[in-house]
């Protein structure tokens, strides 16, 4: 039987202070454990190692541990170490812990410590006592994977948790790796405050406040029989393993989720806390080939321009589409700027908070007086069809709205509207413009009629209420995913996404929608679901993620360019290309037919040209650069065209004798730029060093001018 109190949460004028700099007032002054504002008073076990009892125990004979080889308890701290246990409703004391030392006590079903239900939360406060991180367990009720109910452990290189559900096909899995955490280089033996988070939606893993990673949760937690240890795991023989070397301040479980202010509160306060977003590396640098710390990937990108501010609004994916059993469980986060080099990063857009939302889908945001409308598609969610009956659809249109673009609200899960009989069960990627000529809103959304792929049309008034119109074809097989308009100059255009994005263009901003005879097709190569936005000065961006290691990759931002005739073309974004170090090759001129460069650095930029005569192209063969891993760079003259590994771009002009190459390399991506028209990516395989072989195959016919190689500075 153990203590229960309300939960503490922090209130309104707290939040304001902290938002101002200052440190809430608990927070300044030590919190005993059994005080009602601490998250401690109504744990179910909370041990603060003054001795082996449980601190919450009213009878004092509840999860009473016992110790196993070299533990001690009672150890007193002092200095600093003491002052940050009482802080956090610690008593200063800590148990020490030896090699082969743990601690363990007896937790059948129904005992406080075999949580069950949709909600749990624990944590602990630990420092190792070692030159490296070991592989080693921190506390758990285990028995195996198979039995498994909750886990927190240590590898080399990061903090660890596991879950156990009823309903989703492994272990549920979060990550801090250690070269992310605050102060790496000294994360050896720094205190950390770790809290593991398990809600109806999600199970989410905090390191010193800031939450680093999450899974997705399908049915409730799995309780088990098995002992609770700490220091050691129980395997599934039954045996207990143990390994952790250092010190535990305290420890505790809840059968609730804690609320976000109790978890600062437990990581010592506002001003102790690492408040990054769990997207956020830290230093606000350019998301150019970016990819989110701790093994996310960047997915659909929605960006979008409003007053001077970029906002770089993308799917976060975890687990290439693998979370939430193959649903995806992508959420809405952002990433803002003002002048495209620095970079703030925002909390969640449209987050995953409920069980039933199986992934929130590619949408858009449409402002319009002084509000922020976010459009999107939540898969897999349950809702009464008008029918009487229940259905899960693939994808129910939905709508946030916000007044800053920053913090979002929901609208609840009810759908926008109900596409009839005909189209598709799966409805998904709205796009929302407004026709300059008569002020409706339209809204395009990605689906199928009558067994063709087509976007519906819907328009409204309000942004509100709709109304479905006849559905817009493609001229392409399939459905036309993740569509995009905008208006540029005289011209209109909306983009089609397949794989790579194509776009038409037509004098009217709602069609008919025609192919310009000319190359277009956006972000050519390995970047999937181009989409657009303005920027100041009348430029407009294009961006995308990478699709090297499947679904979710590296951010990819391009610049567009509008030639006289209205057709795209696009070059590197000058505010976002990488920052060189000087060169470690610069030649004016190319005399051989072949050359090797050895030993680069394996993430550089490389520049040339090829100077000819034009008159003569359709006689010339081909000029190659080969990478060390077989990627080559290859231009056929006689074809128009640029070859980038398995992806190529044509009707390259070639009519004024010199192309000029600008080319990127990143530990997985090449991106090329021709004169500034054209671009073409691939991806790369990691690599410690490159080399750079060039086979002219022309001879002196063309000219290989100033070559230049600069590493990249990070």
């Amino acid at each position: 039987m153990s203590k229960r109190s309300p939960a503490f949460r922090v209130g309104a004028a707290t939040l304001l202070t902290a938002a101002l700099g200052a440190s809430p007032t608990f927070a300044d002054s030590p919190v005993p454990a059994n005080d009602a504002k601490s998250p401690f008073a109504d744990a179910v076990a909370f041990w603060n190692f003054a001795d082996l009892n449980d601190a919450n125990a009213i009878d004092g004979a509840a999860s009473v541990l016992q110790a196993f080889g070299d533990v001690a308890t009672g150890v007193e701290l002092d200095g600093d170490a003491k002052t940050e246990s009482l802080r956090r409703g610690g008593d200063g004391k800590v148990a020490r812990f030896a090699k082969g030392g743990y601690l363990r006590v007896d937790a059948p079903l129904g005992s406080e410590l075999a949580v069950a239900g949709s909600e749990l939360t624990v944590c602990v406060r630990l420092r190792y006592d070692a030159t490296v991180w070991q592989n080693s367990p921190l506390l758990s009720k285990h028995g195996g994977h198979e039995r498994l109910a909750y886990n927190l452990y240590c590898l080399d290189d990061a903090l660890g948790a596991e879950i156990g559900t009823t309903g989703n096909r492994g272990l549920l899995r979060c990550r801090a790796l250690r070269s992310e955490t605050r102060d790496p280089k000294s994360a050896l033996t720094a205190w950390r405050d770790v809290v593991c988070r398990v809600d109806e939606a999600k199970v989410e893993l905090f390191v010193d406040g800031r939450c680093y990673d999450e899974d997705f949760v399908l049915g409730t937690l799995r309780p088990n029989d098995v002992a609770f240890t700490i220091g050691a795991q129980i395997e599934s023989n039954g045996e207990a393993r143990a390994g952790f070397v250092g010190e535990i301040d305290h420890i505790a479980v809840w059968n609730r989720a804690l609320s976000n202010d109790e978890i600062t509160t437990l990581s010592g306060g506002f001003d102790r806390i690492d408040p990054r977003e769990r997207t956020d590396l830290g230093d606000g640098a350019s998301l150019q080939y970016w990819t989110p710390p701790n093994a996310y990937g960047v997915g659909d990108c929605m960006p979008f321009y409003v007053d001077g501010v970029f906002h770089f609004m993308y799917l976060l994916d975890k687990g290439r589409h693998g979370a939430k059993n193959g649903l995806g469980a992508h959420q809405w986060i952002q990433a803002t700027s003002t002048d495209l080099k620095t970079w703030t990063h925002r909390p969640f857009v449209v987050p995953i908070d409920r069980q039933n939302e199986g992934s929130i889908c590619t949408g858009c945001v449409y402002y319009h007086k002084g509000v922020y409308y976010a459009f999107y598609a939540n898969r897999a969610v349950e809702y009464d069809h008008p029918s009487g009956e229940k259905r899960k659809t693939y994808g129910l249109l939905c709508l946030a709205t916000s007044e800053d673009g920053i913090h979002f609200e929901k609208r609840g899960c009810d759908p926008i509207f109900l596409l009839p009989d005909g189209y598709s069960w799966g409805t998904r990627d709205p796009q929302v413009f407004q026709d300059p000529t008569d002020g409706t809103f339209h809204m395009y959304i990605t689906t199928s009629y009558r067994g063709k792929g087509c976007w519906a049309h819907a328009t409204s008034q309000d942004l509100e209420n709709w109304t479905l119109t006849d559905p817009i074809y493609a001229h392409k097989p399939g459905e036309p995913e993740c569509p995009d308009w905008f208006r540029w100059g005289d011209d209109y255009y909306v983009v089609a996404n397949h794989l790579n994005g194509y776009y038409k263009t037509s004098k009217s901003p709602t069609g008919p929608w025609e192919v310009p005879n000319a190359p277009n097709v956006l972000m050519p190569g390995v970047v999937n679901v181009p989409q657009t936005a303005a920027f100041k000065d009348g430029r407009r961006l294009v961006c995308g993620w990478s699709r090297e290691r499947g679904f979710g990759g590296s951010a990819v931002f391009h610049e567009l360019i509008r030639f006289d005739d209205g057709t795209l073309g696009e070059k590197f974004v000058p505010e976002m290309i990488p920052e060189t170090n000087a060169p470690v090759v610069s030649e004016s001129e190319i005399a051989e037919s072949e050359r090797v460069w050895s030993s680069l650095p394996s993430r550089c930029r490389v520049k040339f040209s090829l100077v000819y005569d034009p008159k003569r192209v359709d006689t010339f063969h081909d000029v190659v650069f080969t990478y060390a891993d077989g990627k080559e760079l290859r231009v056929v003259f006689s074809e128009r065209a640029v070859y980038l590994g398995g992806f190529k771009i044509e009707r390259v002009d070639m009519s004024t004798g010199k192309l000029n190459f600008d080319c990127v390399l990143t530990s997985n991506l090449i991106d090329v730029c021709v004169d500034d028209k054209r671009t073409l990516t691939a991806d790369l395989p990691t690599a410690t060093e490159r080399s750079l072989k060039l086979v002219n195959n022309v001879g002196d016919a063309v000219k290989i001018k100033k070559l230049e190689i600069s590493p990249l500075k990070k």
